[in-house]
């Protein structure tokens, strides 16, 4: 009953993101790049959460348990390459946009990339992991 009702709160938050943002991107009369920037967190982190609650909501109605060892291991794992992806695009991103513009990258802008690419890593190596079914 506990997974049950963590899933409903999941769907709910997820449906109220989604309106958020198109409310936001409707209200908006000009797009700069860090307004994309932000959006594309918002999707990344929706599209995530949404595919982990579709993947939850699955195994209950095939009368598993919500989460087994093999999904929890494949989380911690993906959570790990996540963080040195997060490591790895904050040293990276200021260095190739200084390489590339001669300039250095605002703050902001290096916050939304580690936050995208460990996003990023995070989705593509749990949605891999999870469907390859030998993690060790």
């Amino acid at each position: 009953m506990k997974e049950k009702i963590a899933i409903i709160l999941g769907v709910l938050v997820a449906m109220l993101v989604i309106m958020t943002l198109f409310v936001y991107i409707v209200a908006k009369d000009a797009f700069e790049l860090f307004d994309l920037i932000s959006i594309a967190i918002v999707l990344i982190l929706v599209g995530s959460a949404t595919y982990i609650i579709w993947d939850r909501i699955k195994n209950i109605k095939a009368g598993l348990p919500v989460q087994d060892e093999r999904l929890k291991i494949a989380t911690y794992k993906a959570g790990y390459y996540g963080f040195i992806a997060a490591i790895w695009s904050a040293i990276g991103s200021n260095l190739a946009f200084e390489i590339i513009y001669d300039q250095e990258l605002r703050g902001g802008l290096v916050v939304a990339a580690v936050v995208i690419v460990s996003g990023l890593v995070f989705m593509i190596s749990y949605f891999y992991l999870s469907r390859k079914g030998d993690i060790e």
